[in-house]
């Protein structure tokens, strides 16, 4: 004989893992997940304090060692940015001293004096490199500007040695003065430096050169046509 059928059995509802999850579980999810975020956008994140020995207390805990050691890295970083930028303000001050302590060096070594009514005269006394030199012009026009002087003197009586980087700022100089309106005169070449201006192919024809500084100012009263007096 046929077995009657049996009726099917309902097939239980597949469990999930939501529903698995107590409303705390889903709350201490909800409050990791706002953890990271925080954490990894630089964040302050609150400490998660719980007593649980469950994967998510597990996962917690983590949450809070990473927490704490990216907070004490950042404070680190903070301080050591901290250090290096008053580092750089040290040495900025400290450049600024340098420069001011420059200039005024240069005043001193670099005396600009006004001999003559529109008449000055510079003495060049020492080496001169390309950063004293930018100096030397820069105090030179400015004194040039502020005293409307007509002619300037440079006397390179006190200069042993004389090359192309030298010569080239002497040109500088008297180039930027003519700009100005003021005549340039070159006095106090020694016989050894003309003979190297020369052996240098150097163009000093942008001066009125003399001997000495005498001559210089005879020469410059002459060019402003003041009657020199016999001594």
């Amino acid at each position: 004989m046929d077995q009657p059928e049996r009726p099917e059995q309902p097939t239980p509802p597949a469990s999930t893992n939501q529903s698995r999850l107590s409303r705390e579980d889903r709350a201490l999810i909800r409050t990791i997940g706002s953890t990271l975020r925080k954490v990894i956008q630089g964040e302050a994140a609150e400490h998660l304090v719980l007593d649980r020995r469950d994967e998510l207390g597990i996962l917690a805990n983590m949450v809070n060692r990473v927490s704490k050691e990216l907070a004490l890295s950042r404070e680190q970083d903070q301080k050591h940015l901290a250090e290096l930028e008053a580092r750089l303000a040290e040495l900025k001050a400290a450049r600024e001293t340098e420069e001011r302590l420059l200039y005024t060096i240069d005043e001193i070594s670099t005396p600009i004096l006004n001999i003559f009514t529109n008449v000055v005269l510079m003495p060049l006394i020492g080496a001169i490199d390309s950063n004293r030199a930018q100096r030397m012009i820069a105090l030179l026009l400015e004194h040039v500007v502020r005293t409307r002087a007509s002619v300037v003197i440079l006397d390179i009586t006190a200069v042993s040695l004389i090359d192309t980087q030298v010569a080239n700022v002497l040109i500088r100089a008297a180039q930027s003065c003519n700009l100005l309106g003021a005549g340039v005169i070159l006095c106090g070449m020694t016989p050894d430096v003309a003979q190297v201006v020369v052996s240098l192919g150097i163009d000093l024809s942008i001066f009125q050169t003399t001997s000495d500084l005498q001559e210089a100012l005879s020469t410059a009263l002459r060019t402003l046509k003041y009657r020199i007096q016999p001594m």
